[in-house]
Formats: C-alpha cells, structure tokens, sequence
C-alpha cells in the first residue's frame, strides 16, 4: 500500500487521514518486528510508539524527501528504535524482574519445540546445498536485513531479498507437510 498520502496528510494537519493511515500502518510494523527481529508484542508496540515519536515531527518538518519509501522508513525505524529499547535495558532491574519469571519449564511444550527443531533441521538438510547455507545465515542471524544477507552472499538487494524469500518458502512448505 502506497502510505505517501501519510506524509502529505502530516504536513496538512489532516488528522482524520493522519489517523487512518497510521492505523493501517502499524499492524504491518508490529508484525514485522516480531517476525524479523522476534520482538515481543509488548517490546514492539513500544519500538512502534518511539519510531512515531522520532518520525512524525520528521515529516511535519519537511525533512522526508521521499514520501513513496516512507514506509521503507517507518521499519527501519522501529527496528533501530527496537534495538535501542534492547540496549538500554537497565540490567540492574534484572534481578527483580527474574524473581517474577517462571522458572520451570512445561514439559509438554518443551518437547514441541523439540519436535519442531527437529522437524525445521530436516526441511534445512533436505535445500541444496547454497540455500542451506542461506537458510543457516537467516537462521543464525534473525536480525540481518536485506543489505547484510547481499553482502555476505555477494548479491543484489533485490535478490537477495528474492533468495530469502525463496528459501523461506521452501522451509515452510516442507515444514507444513
């Protein structure tokens, strides 16, 4: 979806618009940040909140150049601003916050996720041989963008998204057999 009217609708101060829109947008941001760089729900409504803070008076101050890409960068703003809530976590709360965690685990869901590593290994094994590195490299670094994954495998962005993507599918097809 075209969310360019987002950033006329800002410098307009029309809000119904502004509203809508920014209602449209952020269940696609919070579904990216859990399933790109494994946010919790809570975590990513406040990296959500915190790249609106950073944004909005962005666009007001006619300071984004390319309304097409404003929500190219509207992720990569919630994941940097995701990523500061992560390095800012304040360690010297920890300890309170360990008390309230549960500490043993439920047998019945353990063994799920050990069935469906399993399960997931499998359908890794059964790519050849440069998709299986490929589906390693995603795997083993969640948090990798686009860019990264392109460098490291010596690609185009455009296909190293396609490659993912690619992958991805393969995995999820075997997975769902």
């Amino acid at each position: 979806m075209d969310y360019s009217q987002l950033v006329f609708a800002l410098k307009n101060g029309d809000t119904k618009t502004s509203n809508r829109l920014i209602g449209e947008a952020t269940p696609i941001l919070k579904k990216y940040l859990i399933s790109k760089v494994n946010a919790s729900p809570d975590d990513a409504d406040d990296a959500i909140q915190q790249m609106y803070e950073y944004v909005i008076p962005k666009i007001i101050s006619d300071e984004i150049k390319n309304p097409a890409g404003i929500l190219a960068y509207m992720l990569k703003a919630a994941r940097h601003s995701y990523y500061k809530i992560l390095r800012d976590f304040d360690l010297d709360k920890f300890d309170e916050i360990e008390g309230q965690l549960v500490t043993e685990a439920d047998q019945a869901w353990k063994l799920m996720d050990e069935e469906q590593a399993s399960l997931l290994m499998r359908c890794i094994e059964g790519l050849r041989n440069g998709y299986r590195d490929f589906a390693a490299f995603i795997f083993s670094y969640p948090g990798a963008n686009t860019e990264d994954i392109a460098e490291k495998f010596g690609l185009t962005p455009a296909n190293a998204w396609t490659r993912k993507h690619r992958v991805l599918k393969k995995i999820i097809d075997c997975v769902n057999m």
